[in-house]
C-alpha cells in the first residue's frame, strides 16, 4: 500500500497545517507604538529655568503636545509607549510628561517631569444624562414617521402646492 497519491496528500496536509499554525502564532505577537511627542532626552534635559524662553524652548523641543487650558503659561510635551496585543486594550509601558512653565516675560520658570508613577487610572461614570421628551421603543423610532406627511409636492417643485408655488 505505497500509494504515491496518499503520501503527497499527507505532505500537503502537513505543509498546510504548518503554514496555518505559523500564521496564527505570528498574529498573536506583541507590537509597540509611540504615541505623542518623541523625546530626545539630551535636548529635553537641556531646558533650564531662568535661562530659556518661549522661543528657545520652541526651537529646541518643537511645538508642544498641548498648552495649558486657561492660559499659555505652561507647555506640555507628552509621550506614551504602549504595548499592542491582539484582542486586548493597549497597555502603557512608558509614559513621560514634561511640563514647562513660563513667567509673564516668557522666561522658563520651572520644568517638571512626570512618569508612570504619577499616572492615575480614571473610571468615567457610565450613567446617562436624562433628557426631557418621550421615551420611544425601537418600533416607535423606526415607524414613528409613517403617516406624518401629507403627500404634498416638495417646496419649489413647481406644482403650485406650497408656500413658494
Amino acid at each position: 500500500m505505497n500509494n504515491p497519491l496518499i503520501k503527497s496528500n499527507r505532505k500537503g496536509m502537513a505543509a498546510a497545517l504548518i503554514i496555518a499554525t505559523s500564521l496564527t502564532v505570528s498574529a498573536c505577537g506583541n507590537g509597540r507604538a509611540v504615541r505623542g511627542y518623541v523625546f530626545d532626552t539630551e535636548l529635553a534635559d537641556a531646558i533650564l529655568a531662568g535661562v530659556d524662553n518661549r522661543q528657545s524652548v520652541n526651537s529646541t523641543l518643537g511645538t508642544p503636545t498641548l498648552a495649558a487650558t486657561f492660559d499659555d503659561d505652561t507647555w506640555y510635551y507628552i509621550t506614551t509607549v504602549v504595548r499592542i496585543r491582539p484582542v486586548f486594550w493597549p497597555d502603557a509601558k512608558f509614559h513621560r510628561v514634561m511640563a514647562v512653565r513660563f513667567n509673564e516675560q516668557g522666561v522658563v520658570e520651572g520644568v517638571e517631569n512626570y512618569d508612570m508613577s504619577n499616572m492615575i487610572a480614571i473610571n468615567p461614570v457610565d450613567d446617562k444624562t436624562p433628557t426631557k421628551g418621550k421615551k420611544l421603543n425601537m418600533f416607535q423610532q423606526i415607524f414613528g414617521n409613517v403617516g406624518r406627511f401629507s403627500g404634498q409636492a416638495p417646496v419649489g417643485s413647481g406644482e403650485g402646492r406650497g408656500p413658494n408655488g
